[in-house]
């Protein structure tokens, strides 16, 4: 079975990586069946608000800070709030510690058919991950930040960009790429009904057709999750919502997987598309 982790950088603050982090997963369901989205910053998230489940009861990573060993991917997936296909690991509580956090997510992307990291600018779990991609904004400033962040080194050769912006913008897309010499993957243009439906508590991701929608879509095929394998995990068992050292969710020998898959169904870009590095100034 495959099993895709993607990392979502936002180079800046305020660009969206989170709605873009969650409109991944839920674009994936269709076609991976149970994914999950995961704080990757687990003192500073808050994902499951962007992800409209904030108020369901389950699992935060607050309540995973006693714990220890081997995670039991399944039974961790089975405790988190979600609705339909999408699970949410959100920061609440103080947070366990960095062998944990990596534990959990390694857990994780046993069972489901994809994980999507929302990491902010922090490069520490992106080893895990199967695919990147660097959301990063085009005015003076937020270039500067991301051209520091490509400095930094700490992204793989093969990171996506997505550049956010309105749809006229002093720099053209294809330049930023080869300023920042990474592959574009997409533009994500202002979209005026993303805010209306997070304040209406709507799932981004979850319309037939819009920007976030078509920009996640060409990611999932871009990174090969189109062609993914279902994830066959059971989400209907209940389990206790606190554990401790050797709770449910540990496991002292090998992880959890699933017993069974099926080939994936159709869906939206089901045949990944070329990216472009842009051409000269």
């Amino acid at each position: 079975m495959d099993h895709h982790v993607i990392g979502v950088v936002g180079a800046s603050g305020g660009l969206g990586a989170s709605t873009l982090a969650v409109a991944l997963a839920v674009r994936a369901g269709p076609l991976v069946g149970v994914s999950a989205c995961v704080d990757g910053r687990p003192r500073a998230g808050g994902v499951d608000v962007t992800a409209c489940v904030e108020h369901l009861p389950g699992l935060r990573w607050g309540d995973l800070a006693d714990l220890r060993g081997r995670v039991d991917g399944a039974a961790l997936l089975r405790a988190l709030p979600g609705e339909g296909s999408l699970r949410v690991l959100a920061a609440r509580g103080d947070p366990p510690g960095s062998v944990t956090v990596r534990a959990a997510v390694e857990g994780l992307a046993t069972v489901a058919g994809l994980v999507v990291l929302d990491t902010g600018a922090d490069p520490e779990l992106l080893d895990l991950c199967t695919a990147v991609v660097v959301l990063a904004g085009v005015s003076a400033r937020r270039l500067a930040d991301a051209g520091a962040l490509v400095q930094r080194g700490v992204l793989p050769g093969d990171a996506l960009l997505v550049l956010r912006g309105a749809r006229r913008e002093p720099v053209a897309p294809e330049d930023v790429a080869v300023h920042l010499d990474l592959p574009l993957a997409g533009v994500l243009r202002d979209d005026p009904r993303v805010r209306a439906d997070e304040d209406r508590a709507r799932l981004p991701g979850s319309r037939a057709r819009g920007a976030v929608e078509s920009v996640a879509d060409r990611l999932l095929a871009l990174a090969g999750v189109a062609r993914a394998q279902r994830a066959a995990v059971a989400t209907t068992t209940t389990v206790a919502t606190t554990v401790g050292p050797g709770g449910p969710l540990t496991s002292p020998s090998t992880p959890s997987t699933p017993s069974s898959a099926s080939s994936a169904s159709s869906g939206p870009g089901a045949e990944p598309a070329a990216v472009s590095r842009g051409g000269g100034l």
